[in-house]
């Protein structure tokens, strides 16, 4: 799960720096970040509450991180959706192509 935290944090950044539309995006990125911190957080805590003989308060720990999992993946659902509603910006280097050939050229 780490470098799956680690691959969505970079994308996350990607998206970020991109500066995509409007407060409720970077809101979502923000959430999305939080949940990613939250989910290491706890796999640590569920860890050393184990080690130390606290068998039920690890668990605790283990099912608050599967919440956390499943509400990481409700909002990266509402970021898709929000992302395919953005409208489509056409790179600067793109608009100097039309129809597979490039503007001016035969």
């Amino acid at each position: 799960m780490a470098s799956d935290q680690t691959d969505a944090t970079v994308r996350l950044s990607d998206l970020r720096r991109a500066k995509a539309a409007d407060v409720s995006f970077e809101n979502l990125l923000s959430a999305l970040t939080s949940k990613l911190q939250d989910c290491a957080r706890l796999a640590v805590f569920e860890y050393e509450a184990g080690s130390e003989g606290h068998a039920d308060l690890a668990l605790a720990f283990h099912d608050l991180g599967l919440a956390e999992r499943d509400s990481f993946r409700l909002l990266l659902d509402h970021l898709r959706r929000h992302l395919d509603e953005l409208p489509v910006q056409v790179p600067p280097e793109r608009e100097r192509f039309s129809g597979g050939t490039a503007v001016g050229k035969s």
